[in-house]
């Protein structure tokens, strides 16, 4: 019984609290160490666990570029619709570049695919069961609403949330984050490169 309540904190309760911690607090680069301090040296296991690894990365990658461009398809339209709303109000620096294109795609796949999806979706059943169907919901929900930035523009709530609906199913397919991370990256580069292009001809 002993064991079984401590592999249940270990394995359940305390990952759900440093989910918790990454979702009120997701600006922070160094939080993302501590799912990934958590698993190499709490659980003993490798970052492959995590989604780190050679299995399925050329079908993950294949994918998320189907992902990209469905989703730069969904959003290219919503962006001109915001277009006047936006001129003038955003500044495209070194900073944005690196948080918009590495740090949040990194961040923002390992808190809310890599880590809350090993730790409780059942991996050995389909993506769309309802318990992962379930659990891929919540987890689209939370990563909208750490996008407070843009309840403003209530339309680019889609694409943000079909992104972590589909990232959330591309990883319960593959159980690598390499194209989640991918996808992400690439469809905030868009978004940067358009707005920069835009910004420029105006």
């Amino acid at each position: 019984m002993e064991i079984l309540k401590r592999e249940v904190w270990i394995e359940k309760i305390i990952p759900a609290f440093i989910f918790f911690a990454l979702w009120i607090d997701g600006w922070l680069l160094p939080l993302i160490l501590v799912p990934i301090f958590y698993v190499l040296m709490i659980e003993k296991k490798n970052l492959g666990w995590l989604g780190f690894s050679k299995h399925e990365l050329g079908y993950s990658l294949f994918l998320s570029l189907i992902i990209t461009g469905c989703l730069i398809a969904i959003y290219y339209p919503i962006f001109f619709h915001y277009l006047p709303y936006t001129l003038g109000k955003e500044d495209i620096d070194i900073y944005t570049v690196f948080s918009d294109v590495f740090h949040y795609p990194v961040y923002e796949e390992i808190a809310y695919r890599s880590f809350v999806l090993i730790h409780f979706a059942k991996l050995d059943s389909s993506p769309l069961s309802n318990r992962n169907l379930i659990l891929n919901l919540t987890q689209s929900l939370l990563f909208v609403s750490i996008h407070k930035h843009h309840f403003s523009q209530p339309l680019i709530l889609i694409p943000v949330f079909l992104l972590g609906l589909l990232n959330g199913l591309l990883f319960l397919k593959t159980k690598n984050i390499y194209g989640c991370i991918f996808s992400h990256s690439i469809l905030n580069g868009f978004a940067l490169l358009l707005l920069n292009a835009v910004t420029a001809r105006w």
